[in-house]
């Protein structure tokens, strides 16, 4: 197998995109793709459990986590999700056997989701592999370095919630992209 290397940019990278950050595009994909890898594991170890879809599990988690049957949209709120995507995905993990619904006693206007004994199994088996495999991602950092990871991660995710709240979503009128050159 080989080696992942750091993703780089093009030396020439700033001249091509006038105000972009040669670092700032190399520190975002080098982030999308470790994201997207340890996605990849994640899903690869939870399969050989079950084939559920990352939404699926997730949901069947948060209901394991909460000890207690909930409301679809108290599952929407922790899945942060609408509630007509997980109506839809509690459907389909009820026609699965996954999830079952009940009205509590005394207000049958209420349905509470609760997990299956085959489904709470299923999680049961799934949470180490998933825990797995993040300790196994990282087992070469240091505990210093996780932790000036996490505050680096905090401090980009703060920026984009920031950069969220800002309007209009479109670039900068005067980050014009230069021409490309001949050859090319």
């Amino acid at each position: 197998m080989e080696q992942p290397t750091p993703i780089r940019v093009p030396t020439n990278f700033e001249r091509e995109f006038p105000g972009a950050s040669r670092s700032g595009a190399e520190v975002a994909a080098n982030l999308i793709r470790t994201a997207d890898a340890l996605l990849a594991e994640i899903n690869r170890r939870r399969r050989s459990i079950a084939d559920l879809s990352p939404s699926a599990f997730e949901a069947l988690a948060v209901l394991e986590g909460a000890g207690e049957p909930l409301a679809a949209h108290a599952i929407a709120e922790h899945l942060l999700v609408s509630s007509a995507s997980t109506t839809s995905l509690l459907d389909t993990l009820a026609r699965r056997g996954r999830v079952e619904r009940t009205a509590p006693p005394g207000d049958r206007r209420k349905t509470l989701i609760h997990l299956t004994d085959e489904a709470r199994d299923i999680v049961d088996r799934m949470l180490p592999a998933v825990h797995a495999a993040a300790t196994d991602a990282v087992a070469e950092l240091s505990e210093q370095e996780r932790e000036q990871l996490i505050q680096s991660l905090t401090c980009i995710r703060r920026r984009v919630a920031y950069l969220v709240e800002q309007e209009p979503s479109e670039p900068k009128a005067r980050h014009k992209r230069s021409p490309r050159s001949k050859g090319r």
